[in-house]
């Protein structure tokens, strides 16, 4: 997709130069802030006309500007995005020098032989709706490193983050990986914890013999408003590499932090936990924390109870589940969720509808759930039990 990006950007942005620039006042500079939707290009041949790129947008394809207050531009084009500089007398991106012009809510801009781009003012939440997004939850202003940051090094694998990206689409992590073995292999996500928050993107990347490939891990905008992040300022990411044929585990528990907007470990403060109306408080002292926040209705797996976990101790903590019944029915759950000091977030215990089903269960008529809780601390050689409760739980 970059690839397209590059070549529609050599199609309508060429041979720029400073020279046929058009001087923009201040009071141009300061309204060139916000939201601009391409709407046609001009020039005397290889034009797109506002038909042309209407037919775009009834495909869900939006090409659009963003101008941010800090001098950056983003160019959107399809769902992948550049990024460039913009000042009182020109924008820049990649390698081309653009001069624009302002009247009213219609933006020109133009190159030197003569094509104009032609965008007309509008909102992101205009955007999000043509592209079928919700509002985004993220702070487009905040400005990510490029900075290649190693995340796993072994004789084994190697995976490095290249990039990140944040809009109404979620949060982006851009990796290149590589399989320094001659066997297939996968490498995956065990943990992904963001802002001291869990997050589960399932992310995995299959790998041939001797082979690097780029990939991408998505946040989806809903995990992050449930979230309520504005802005990711540090990731903490525990990777696993498995035999691509036999899923034998070869490595595990690499784990790697991150800081991509450049601020330090103390800075990063964890979301406040938003409270649920029939919420039931299993265990809540120094160690850690677990209330259970209700059942999803939407879930269409099965039975999905949704849980809020805190670990408040300075080891990695095991939660797990144990002795279940379901409306005084036994039922067998392998629930267990690991939980790095300081984390916390959500986590649901799904029992399977067809499960349910054999046992005689209607998902949709649960009366009481009740189990043991336990919760461990692994980080010592023997595993000690730091909170064990008994509960029921009535939705």
């Amino acid at each position: 997709m970059r690839k397209l990006l590059n070549l529609f950007l050599a199609f309508i942005l060429v041979s720029m130069t400073f020279a046929g620039g058009i001087k923009v006042n201040a009071e141009e500079s300061d309204s060139i802030v916000g939201y601009w939707k391409l709407v046609e290009i001009a020039g005397e041949k290889n034009v797109m006309s506002r038909e042309d790129l209407e037919t775009y947008e009834q495909l869900g394809s939006v090409m659009y500007l963003k101008f941010r207050e800090n001098g950056t531009v983003k160019f959107s084009l399809f769902g992948d995005e550049m990024e460039g500089w913009w000042n009182a007398y020109g924008i820049t991106l990649e390698d081309s020098w653009l001069t624009y012009k302002i009247e009213g809510d219609v933006l020109t801009i133009t190159n030197a032989d003569g094509g104009d781009m032609i965008c007309e003012r509008t909102t992101g939440d205009e955007i999000n709706a043509l592209l079928g997004y919700q509002d985004g939850v993220l702070d487009e202003s905040v400005v990510y490193s490029d900075k290649e940051t190693k995340i796993m090094d072994t004789e084994t694998a190697s995976v490095v983050v290249v990039g990140y990206k944040a809009d109404m689409t979620g949060f982006t992590v851009y990796f290149r990986c590589e399989n320094k073995t001659r066997d297939s292999i996968v490498i995956s996500e065990d943990k992904c914890v963001l802002n001291k928050y869990i997050f589960h993107p399932d992310w995995a990347v299959s790998l041939d013999s001797r082979e690097t490939l780029d990939s991408e891990m998505v946040v989806s905008p809903a995990e992050l408003a449930k979230a309520g992040l504005s802005s990711v300022d540090e990731m903490i990411l525990q990777m696993r590499i498995t035999d691509a044929i036999t899923d034998k585990i070869i490595q595990r528990g690499i784990k790697a932090t991150a800081y991509p907007t450049g601020k330090k470990a103390e800075e990063v403060k964890a979301p406040a936990r938003t409270p649920a109306e029939n919420e039931l408080i299993v265990n809540d002292d120094a160690s850690c924390a677990f209330i259970i926040q209700g059942i999803d209705p939407e879930d269409t797996r099965g039975l999905a109870v949704n849980c809020y976990l805190e670990n408040r101790s300075g080891g990695t903590l095991n939660f797990v589940w144990s002795d279940v019944t379901i409306n005084d029915i036994a039922v067998s759950t392998s629930y267990e969720e690991s939980v790095f000091p300081g984390a916390l977030g959500y986590s649901d215990v799904i029992f399977l509808n067809a499960n349910l089903e054999d046992l005689g269960i209607n998902s949709g008529e649960i009366t009481t759930i009740k189990g043991k809780l336990k919760v461990y601390d692994k980080t010592k050689s023997t595993p000690v039990v730091v909170a064990e409760k008994e509960f029921t739980y009535t939705p």
